[in-house]
């Protein structure tokens, strides 16, 4: 389960939480104090997106969302009733 770590005012996790909800994505939301993020992901700053054990901070979020704007993207596709042919012709 994805879960985003987050202060309760924070305009980069509200942009976050704004991205899952556009990808129609299930996600936990925790709300933590920094100084208890800092000891509980060993030095990384809010907001913090943990997913099993994946740990994403900082620099890496964005690339991260797009990795998983592209997984939902498929999954979606292969997930309906009709066919969405690709560039090849196929499903």
């Amino acid at each position: 389960m994805i879960k985003l770590y987050r202060e309760e005012k924070s305009p980069q996790a509200d942009t976050i939480e704004a991205e899952f909800r556009e990808m129609v994505l299930g996600y936990d939301r925790v709300i933590v104090e920094p100084a208890e993020a800092l000891t509980m992901f060993e030095g990384l700053a809010l907001p913090v997106i943990t997913n099993n054990e994946r740990i994403v901070s900082g620099d890496e979020i964005q690339p991260y969302i797009k990795a998983l704007e592209k997984l939902m993207t498929h999954w979606q596709l292969y997930q309906g009733d009709m066919c969405m042919p690709g560039e090849d012709g196929n499903c």
